[in-house]
């Protein structure tokens, strides 16, 4: 059940590079309680670089964000942690992971905070809470002294998610979720998504793949060039060409 908006962006825009135009410009939606919006478009479209300015990893230069209806200022990734915004980013081994670190400590990273009694460490109930969560994304194999390095791409992003459950997200932006992992590997992930949202969260999934864009979505945004260029209804949608269409600027 699609709910109310729990995210809203109003006219974001990155910063002007000389010469170039911006990344993107003028950019708003909203995301609602329990919907995914997939968001849609060529390499160069801005999608990223949209979802990492919700983050707070990239500069704006323009626009307002609001989280259920109040607006917030996000200059930093961990402004967007703070108001339960989490970006599981399309390069998880460089940017997701410290892939050196074993599970406990990846999936405890932003909330170590939890774990300090009288300035030191609790790492009993660190592994204990961190195990938790990985029983919840059915981490294979669930062996939480094992560095993220010697995990398949589809178990080190069930690691990314479990380390986003234990603090407590409820919007979820999802950057080519399955990039790069095998056919059983995405089902989980589609399921882990799909209990997200029925544990109230809401989730932004940024995908090139048209069969996971149709298959996953409540609404489809769709960009060109750094614009917005529509929003479907997934109910809506006529054909996939009709997606390419506004995909590519109607050309």
């Amino acid at each position: 059940k699609i709910g109310n908006p729990v995210l809203e962006v109003r006219n974001l825009t990155a910063p002007s590079i000389t010469g170039k135009p911006p990344k993107f410009e003028n950019i708003s939606f909203a995301l609602h309680k329990g919907e995914i919006l997939g968001m849609f478009g060529l390499v160069g479209a801005g999608r990223t670089e949209v979802v990492r300015a919700i983050f707070g990893a990239d500069p704006l230069v323009a626009g307002q964000i609001f989280v259920d209806g109040k607006e917030v200022e996000i200059h930093s990734p961990q402004d967007a942690i703070k108001h339960g915004i989490v970006l599981l980013t399309e390069n998880r081994k460089e940017e997701g992971l410290v892939l050196i670190h074993d599970v406990v400590e990846n999936v405890t990273l932003p909330t170590l905070s939890m774990f300090i009694k009288l300035g030191l460490l609790d790492n009993s109930k660190r592994a204990y809470d961190a195990k938790t969560y990985v029983d919840d994304v059915k981490l294979r194999p669930p062996d939480m002294k094992r560095q993220a390095l010697n995990f398949s791409g589809g178990n080190q992003q069930k690691i990314v998610i479990a380390k986003w459950l234990m603090n407590k997200a409820k919007i979820f932006i999802f950057d080519e979720p399955t990039r790069g992992i095998d056919v059983g590997a995405k089902i989980e992930i589609y399921s882990i998504m799909n209990i997200l949202l029925e544990q109230g969260a809401a989730i932004i999934m940024v995908s090139s793949e048209m069969q996971e864009i149709l298959g996953m979505s409540d609404n489809i945004f769709l960009m060109y060039e750094g614009h917005t260029t529509g929003m479907i209804d997934i109910n809506n949608v006529k054909s996939q060409e009709s997606i390419m269409v506004l995909a590519t600027g109607g050309k």
